[in-house]
């Protein structure tokens, strides 16, 4: 383009010499000896007031002869003024271009942070440099040859060099090697060019203890993701067979950068099993996929887990993560954890727990009444055996009576414990509490009810008579009548 240029240049000016050389007349003044200059053929005109001359390449070349013979120095002189060699295309030498790499390790986990750029150094001066245009190319296991990296193109301007005529640029996209599908052995170097040459990294030696590599070799190794077994929960745990059970836990990747975002590099998602056991025996399982950081949850809705037989079963459950990564261990397993522990299907339904003393002072002397209500899930009825246990802080889960009962399927068949004094003077002025077993698991697969706490603490008073009282004088008289017989007895056995 440049000599083209320069021609259609040189063309011009000598047009102009030419139409100089018209209007002064015929070249007839040339050095001595020489011919007259070719000059072009005049046309003539129709009118008056002379002619054009209209120069042809055949004239034009004719003229580039004649100057060529007879006035060498001058076209010389003219192709100098008019063209000159780029002084580039002598001195220009390619820079050279190395990894840089500054970590003490070559052997790393595909989770691990990674910082790796370009060191280029050049010998021309400012007024000669080119732009350079860096690609990274990774060779990855089992693959035959190198591939562009998923980074951006860094491009090098002339002004970026130090003192030193050095420049390092890192590749900031590529954060680590979490994208690779296979571990083993990874190869990368950088592809240069300046518009005119291209060439590659490869072409340098290698200077580990500077950080400075023509073709960068990394052994990458996987950390397979794992899940904690302390976050595992299931809830609600007792359950019925046909609740809604929802299994949770958490998901990491040992040596990730928990800054990261989960999809870094194009990070393919993890799947994730539950497996559910009935004592040894796996029962059920459930695989999703899920993202590095992200909660994993597993229910009853995603796939029926129970049925009604399991009812009153205790289950238990691990979890098995794997990333597909090929080239090293890709699988982790949880400890086994309990959980749920099914209820057994209702077979009585329970109401109205009640408490009733002899009168409303609550006295640890006094009768009491306890009641409930039971209702059979069978419409043929059956045999319930139901007890009673009260709860003080001196007599804690205190069994206080038993008895079975046939109730009905139709309709609620009161029982009652009549006539009980469940307390004594050791529970005086305490809180009580009073709850129900029975034989059979009730609308809530439990063979217990709740407690019930007592309306008030037991009455403070020590005794059930005042001394004044009739039964208090006869009960004063009856302790005097004791110890006197008592000492009679002794001085005649003992004759003191």
């Amino acid at each position: 383009m440049l000599k083209k240029a320069v021609m259609m240049a040189l063309l011009a000016c000598l047009l102009l010499f030419m139409a100089a050389e018209c209007k002064e007349g015929p070249a007839g003044a040339g050095a001595a000896g020489a011919p007259s200059s070719p000059g072009t053929a005049s046309t003539g005109s129709s009118g008056g007031g002379g002619g054009s001359r209209a120069p042809d390449i055949d004239a034009f070349t004719r003229q580039i002869e004649y100057w060529k013979t007879y006035y060498p120095d001058k076209l010389d002189y003219i192709k100098k003024l008019l063209y000159k060699e780029p002084f580039t295309t002598a001195k220009y030498v390619p820079p050279a271009v190395w990894i840089y790499y500054p970590s003490n390790t070559t052997n790393l986990s595909r989770f691990e942070d990674l910082a790796i750029g370009a060191m280029v150094q050049t010998e021309n001066p400012i007024e000669i440099r080119r732009a350079l245009y860096l690609t990274l190319e990774i060779q990855a296991p089992g693959e035959a040859q190198f591939k562009p990296a998923k980074v951006g193109t860094q491009i090098i301007q002339v002004n970026e060099y130090s003192d030193k005529n050095t420049t390092i640029r890192i590749f900031p996209e590529l954060k680590s090697l979490s994208f690779l599908a296979r571990m083993g052995e990874v190869r990368i170097k950088i592809n240069v060019t300046d518009g005119q040459y291209r060439y590659d990294s490869m072409m340098q030696e290698d200077y580990p203890q500077m950080g400075y590599y023509g073709q960068l070799k990394l052994n990458v190794y996987n950390i397979p993701p794992q899940i904690n077994s302390s976050t595992m929960k299931v809830s609600p745990d007792p359950a019925k067979w046909d609740d809604f059970i929802q299994y949770s836990a958490s998901l990491q990747a040992l040596g990730q950068n928990q800054s990261s975002t989960s999809l870094d590099n194009g990070q393919k998602a993890v799947e994730v099993t539950l497996h559910i056991f009935d004592k040894d025996k796996e029962i059920n399982n459930i695989t999703k996929p899920f993202l590095l950081g992200d909660p994993v949850i597993f229910s009853t809705r995603d796939k029926g887990i129970f049925n009604e037989s399991d009812s009153g079963k205790n289950f238990t459950y691990r979890y098995s993560a794997t990333d597909g990564v090929l080239g090293g261990a890709n699988t982790t397993w949880t400890e086994m954890v309990e959980g749920p522990h099914l209820r057994p299907l209702a077979k009585i339904r329970v109401s109205d727990l009640l408490i009733k003393p002899e009168d409303d002072n609550y006295y640890w002397w006094q009768r009491y009444l306890f009641a409930l209500g039971i209702k059979s899930q069978n419409k043929n009825g059956e045999v319930v055996t139901v007890s009673l246990y009260t709860d003080t802080p001196s007599h804690p889960k205190k069994f206080v009576s038993s008895q079975s009962v046939r109730v009905s399927g139709e309709n609620y068949t009161e029982v009652t414990f009549a006539d009980t004094r469940p307390f004594n003077v050791a529970d005086r002025d305490q809180p009580f509490r009073y709850y129900f077993t029975y034989s059979s698991p009730d609308q809530s697969g439990k063979y217990e009810s709740s407690w019930m706490d007592g309306p008030k603490k037991i009455n403070p008073k020590l005794m059930q008579y005042e001394m004044a009282s009739l039964p208090g004088v006869a009960n004063l008289f009856l302790i005097l009548m004791g110890a006197l017989l008592t000492g009679i007895l002794l001085e005649r056995r003992f004759f003191r």
